[in-house]
């Protein structure tokens, strides 16, 4: 009798430890997850296919909703694609999530709205701007 309390102590303590191993491994599948999408979305944004890119960087930060830099990059693929409301609302959240990494990246952004838009602006506003960056 007593060998059968101890196997039944013995599978009860490895599914015990089985399932603690597949709760830790799930949310580390998630992560992963939400890591490749944001790579393909960079690949596709480094190619300049922004309209493409941006749904993956969407499926990072609901997979992970503090992934700042994939905030960081779906605002400035809306910056790309001029859509302006969609891109303030990405930035504002990768700068509450990732304020070092979005600091980094806000004179990038600021240049690529500047020459997007150069065309649009008369000469003397195109001189301030440069002489802002320099």
């Amino acid at each position: 009798m007593r060998y059968l309390d101890h196997s039944k102590l013995i599978s009860i303590f490895l599914c015990f430890i089985f399932a603690n191993f597949l709760i830790s491994c799930a949310g580390t599948g998630v992560k992963k997850t939400a890591q490749s999408e944001y790579e393909s979305g960079l690949l596709l944004f480094n190619r300049g296919q922004y309209e493409e890119s941006v749904p993956h960087f969407e499926r990072a930060t609901e997979l992970v909703p503090e992934f700042g830099m994939a905030y960081l990059y779906q605002g400035r693929a809306y910056v790309n694609l001029g859509k302006w409301p969609e891109a303030l609302q990405s930035l504002r959240t990768a700068f509450r999530l990732a304020p070092e990494e979005s600091n980094k990246a806000i004179p990038e952004i600021i240049i690529d709205v500047f020459f997007k838009n150069a065309s649009k602006l008369d000469h003397d506003t195109q001189s301030q701007i440069m002489d802002l960056l320099k």
